[in-house]
């Protein structure tokens, strides 16, 4: 399966299946799903942030993921 990235904003969200890291820098044992931030404006460069992955061990931690960010959304824009 490719790398599959979508960008919102200056923020790029990349799906990266285990497969496609070479196994010493496979520490999640699964995919993940990485968030990175563009170092300018992405119309300028395309150069990113290292940025955080969060593993995809099974669809339950996906939508926790999900319940999450609501969550603190809901809390921080009241």
């Amino acid at each position: 399966m490719p790398t599959i990235h979508e960008d919102v904003d200056n923020i790029r969200v990349t799906y990266v299946p285990a497969g496609d890291r070479p196994e010493d820098a496979n520490w999640a044992g699964s995919d993940v799903i990485r968030v990175q931030a563009y170092r300018q404006d992405p119309t300028e460069s395309h150069s990113l942030h290292r940025g955080a992955e969060f593993p995809l061990a099974d669809n339950v931690a996906f939508c926790r993921l999900i319940e999450t960010l609501c969550r603190v959304y809901r809390q921080g824009s009241t």
